[in-house]
């Protein structure tokens, strides 16, 4: 396909969209929840403190949004693109750029209705601007691709009007008409030269023109990132979510967009897609000739021109606050929730049936990262419950993203399982893949932060993060079978799977816990509606149940019933009669691990007392933890609940400041 058919493609797919409805909006792929009753937090933790900067109830608008009171500016239409592009594009006015003023200094600016005092080259470049952005749009409706130089002229010409015109202590007319021309040029800019193939990861944006290019140059500004990483793009406008408590907005100079890191053929531990958040911010060259469509005739033929008119320049929101303009420092543009928004935009979720098939995308189960590690961050590893998906943690990763002292010491990593696969096998799968991916990341062992991982648990990923620090002894296997392992008539294959899944030691890297609605001692109300049924559902891996049945075969006494019907999985254990279940509430936590304890009391019923509405508070408590804390609040909200995510919060701030323990360097199991 060529770059005029990927683009007229793209841009009938603007034409024929459906007006409205936010890309989150779209992504309407779990039934619709029964309002929850108000929340009240119970805590016996002082120092639980309130992070979240706006109600929770709610989507935030982005803060200091100026009002624009000139007249409209014509655009394209953007609504209705869903994935492919976020919402409508953020257009902050630029009060931003008084924020450097000294005390007792004055810049004088007259009012918006009030004519302003401007250079003759100042109004020109604004009236540059009008007429690049007036002729980008038309050709944008016939989809010519010359509406990509157009946009960038204008983009030009709007960057120079504001670098040329006086300071001002209120936004002017002309000042707020340029910043949306600029803005808006960028926008549809990237937008078309993503989907038309005219982005070069290693140099820029190359657009043809009179028998040559025209190159707008990528400069990475802080980045740990590589130019590889940045495989597509995304512009950022509005969106909303009910995994997400608040929008992490700022308004500044610059363009936020999500760029989206796509799995490579070496990738072992990245997903498919990994959005992250970029600001944009077009400074042009200082000479430049703008584009003229009538000089294409003059170029002899055979002649190939690249002119560099201006860079791109691309930042990490969230190491960077301030940025140079006129010679100062002014705020960047920036929007971290981004990326958490547009992952969940293409998220359709694990559903109820898919999570009974372990044996299906067996490449998507396990631990994985969302960016390069960095010396001396900690992992904070989150792993979901039954019948759920990493998506869940979107609110609390999107928090600690957004807040710079928890940014600067954490990095969220997550871990993926099928509810169906054999529950003591997915520990062994966690705990070997840690070991494996710290040896990968650190294999002299210097980075103590690495070894200092904080494991937080919903629901029956609590079990899984207890067993990565205990010891099993034999504990688990006397709760399954009544002779010892060495005895039994069996392959030596099967043997091993045995022994890698019932004894184990507790890993060297976790550094703390958070049980977050663990049902430690089960849960009838789930155990009765699933559990009745769950043998019917589950189809696991034919060559497992083969080799099941023929240890059941050759050790007909040998095994208690729970194990004689199947090698138990997430299912099984959450019914309170599980001795496998019981064996696991019995195993200590490590002495130098401490852990916490989120509990939900939303329910109350005659035969449970409290509860969240699936595991009581009897079930969810554990003895020896160092803190819990009872939010009023229903269990499929509990790990996205405001409460909950102030005292995760709490808990790594303290985590923060915590020495790591430099221990030896765990080998590979």
């Amino acid at each position: 396909m060529t770059s005029i058919e990927a683009y007229e493609e793209a841009a009938d797919q603007l034409d024929d969209a459906r007006p409205v409805a936010s890309f989150i909006q779209l992504c309407a792929f779990e039934e619709e929840e029964v309002a929850a009753p108000p929340r009240k937090l119970n805590t016996n933790s002082p120092n639980s403190e309130a992070v979240l900067s706006q109600p929770v109830t709610t989507g935030t608008q982005m803060p200091n949004s100026i009002p624009y009171s000139g007249e409209d500016i014509g655009r394209p239409p953007v609504s209705g693109i869903g994935p492919q592009y976020i919402g409508e594009p953020l257009e902050p006015g630029p009060e931003f750029f008084k924020s450097d003023l000294q005390e007792g200094e004055f810049l004088y600016m007259p009012e918006l209705t009030e004519e302003v005092p401007q250079s003759e080259p100042a109004d020109i470049q604004l009236r540059q601007a009008e007429s690049y952005y007036a002729m980008a749009i038309d050709a944008d409706k016939l989809h010519d691709e010359s509406a990509m130089n157009m946009y960038l002229d204008a983009a030009i010409s709007a960057y120079r009007y504001m670098e040329l015109v006086p300071p001002q202590p209120q936004t002017s007319k002309g000042t707020s008409r340029a910043w949306e021309v600029y803005h808006s040029s960028i926008a549809r800019l990237i937008f078309i030269a993503d989907r038309t193939g005219m982005i070069d990861k290693q140099v820029g944006i190359k657009l043809p023109v009179n028998g040559g290019y025209r190159i707008v140059e990528f400069e990475y500004a802080n980045f740990q990132r590589t130019a590889e990483d940045f495989d597509h793009w995304q512009i950022v406008g509005d969106y909303q979510s009910k995994y997400l408590l608040t929008k992490h907005r700022q308004p500044g100079l610059g363009v936020p967009m999500v760029a989206i890191r796509d799995r490579k053929k070496a990738d072992k531990w990245y997903p498919a897609e990994v959005p992250f958040a970029v600001t944009g911010i077009l400074r042009p060259e200082s000479e430049v000739c703008l584009y003229d469509a009538t000089t294409e005739a003059t170029v002899p033929d055979g002649t190939h021109v690249e002119q560099i008119v201006a860079k791109l320049e691309l930042y990490d929101p969230r190491f960077t606050g301030d940025v140079e303009f006129k010679c100062r420092q002014v705020p960047l543009a920036k929007d971290t929730t981004a990326p958490y928004a547009y992952m969940l935009s293409e998220t359709r979720g694990e559903s109820k049936l898919a999570a009974l098939h372990p044996s299906r995308n067996l490449d998507d189960r396990g631990l994985f990262i969302l960016e390069p590690h960095r010396k001396g961050k900690i992992p904070v590893i989150f792993v979901h419950g039954l019948l759920s998906a990493p998506y869940t943690w979107a609110g609390i990763a999107n928090e600690i993203d957004s807040n710079p002292d928890l940014a600067s010491r954490y990095e969220v990593w997550g871990f993926y399982y099928p509810t169906g696969a054999p529950f003591l096998e997915t520990a062994a799968v966690l705990r070997e893949q840690l070991d494996q991916i710290i040896m990968e990341m650190d294999p002299s062992g210097f980075d103590r932060e690495l070894r200092n991982v904080v494991l937080v648990g919903h629901s029956m990923g609590g079990l899984l993060a207890k067993l990565q620090a205990t010891d099993s002894g034999n504990v688990l296997w006397e709760h399954t079978a009544f002779q010892p392992l060495n005895t039994l008539d069996t392959t030596p294959k099967m043997n091993e799977y045995l022994r890698r899944q019932f004894y184990f030691t507790h890993s060297p890297h976790v550094g703390r816990l958070v049980f977050i609605g663990t049902p430690h001692q089960g849960t009838s109300h789930t155990s009765s509606s699933v559990g009745h049924f769950s043998a019917k559902l589950v189809h696991q891996d034919s060559c497992l149940q083969e080799a099941h049945k023929e240890l059941i075969d050759d050790n007909p006494a040998a095994f208690r019933k729970e194990f004689r019907h199947r090698v138990p999985i997430s299912l099984d254990l959450i019914n309170p009669d599980s001795l496998l279940l019981k064996g696991i509430y019995r195993l200590p936590i490590a002495p130098e691990v401490p852990s916490h304890t989120i509990l939900g009391s939303g329910w109350w019923s005659v035969h449970d007392g409290r509860s969240d509405g699936v595991v009581p508070v009897s079930s969810a408590r554990l003895p020896g933890v160092q803190t819990e804390i009872m939010v009023n609040t229903q269990h499929t909200h509990l790990n996205r609940d405001a409460g909950t995510v102030c005292e995760v919060l709490r808990i790594l701030r303290v985590h923060a400041t915590r020495p790591a323990f430099a221990g030896p360097p765990a080998s590979v199991r």
